[in-house]
């Protein structure tokens, strides 16, 4: 797989974080009532307006739950270039993704999750503009539940390598208050940056976010909105 990106992911104008070049891992950081989990969702999401590849690993949704949740924050929502590898381990309803969805029957199974992960995004590599693709894995902390943190590591090394090779985006979610600290911190190796989310203390927008580890972004906490 060669690289063919060029320029930075950008994002909506709602999220302030300036565009974040290619082959770069971010990891999305915040308790469950941070929406870190909808900031990793949409800065994947944020491709449809580009014309690029969205691939999700989708741990806590179904494919279809994930596209709806897609379509709420982006409006119109182009699925055409999505794929998801479905490992809720909830019921396998029909959906409008067709063949671009793949399951996966338990989290345990990371041999399986990886290998769907390569098939989609070969797939969604060789049609997109520039093969730009960007993955999110959401969440590393739903996976840990299932797996120990020596093979979860490895397995989040595997993904981040493949889309650095190809000039993707990858954007990890995890919840560090259900982690210990080196556990965090040992997942964290595997991000070139971090992006910590909170909810918004004067309660504008839907919370506060900053970017550690990346050049050329704003400094200190920054207010974002998700819908457009």
């Amino acid at each position: 797989m060669t690289t063919e990106t060029d320029g930075g992911y950008e994002f909506a104008d709602g999220i302030p974080i300036n565009p974040i070049d290619p082959g770069n891992i971010v990891m999305v950081a915040g308790p469950a009532l941070s929406r870190a989990e909808d900031v990793a969702r949409t800065l994947v999401a944020d491709g449809s307006d580009n014309g690029e590849g969205m691939l999700y690993i989708s741990t806590n949704m179904t494919a279809e739950k994930l596209l709806n949740a897609c379509r709420q924050t982006h409006s119109p929502f182009d699925d055409t270039q999505m794929g998801v590898i479905d490992c809720s381990g909830q019921d396998a309803a029909q959906s409008a993704l067709g063949e671009r969805v793949k399951y996966v029957s338990t989290q345990s199974d990371l041999t399986g999750i990886g290998m769907k992960f390569s098939a989609l995004y070969e797939g969604l590599y060789g049609v997109v503009d520039q093969g730009r693709v960007r993955t999110g894995l959401i969440s590393l902390s739903s996976l840990s539940m299932y797996v120990d943190l020596r093979a979860l590591f490895q397995f989040a090394q595997t993904v981040s390598g493949r889309i650095d090779s190809a000039g993707g985006l990858g954007v990890f979610a995890i919840d560090p208050t259900t982690h210990e600290t080196k556990a965090v911190n040992t997942l964290s190796q595997v991000a070139d940056g971090r992006i910590e989310v909170r909810e918004s203390e004067n309660g504008s927008g839907d919370g506060e976010l900053r970017v550690r580890g990346l050049p050329d972004q704003p400094s200190g906490w920054q207010s974002f909105t998700l819908s457009e």
